[in-house]
């Protein structure tokens, strides 16, 4: 798993930083995204290349997301 903590960073750095890495991303290696906020842009260019994902609220201001490229991958049993 890749992790990438970008709670401290400023827009639009944990966006490239996210789809820089999604970008290397092979067979099923997952990302692990922690940000402040739900990064809705992010979600749209990972669908539009042909990736999934699954966002999970901890609380307001903490979010994990997982990204991968593999449709094998079930997202939604990785947990926090």
């Amino acid at each position: 798993m890749i992790l990438l903590d970008t709670r401290e960073l400023d827009h639009p750095i944990p966006l490239e930083m996210a789809v820089d890495a999604f970008k290397k991303l092979t067979g099923d290696e997952v990302i692990h995204m922690i940000h402040r906020r739900e990064p809705i842009p992010l979600f749209e260019i990972i669908l539009k290349n042909g990736g999934h994902y699954n966002s999970v609220m901890e609380r307001d201001d903490l979010w994990h997301i997982y990204i991968t490229r593999s449709p094998e991958v079930k997202l939604e049993h990785i947990h926090v």
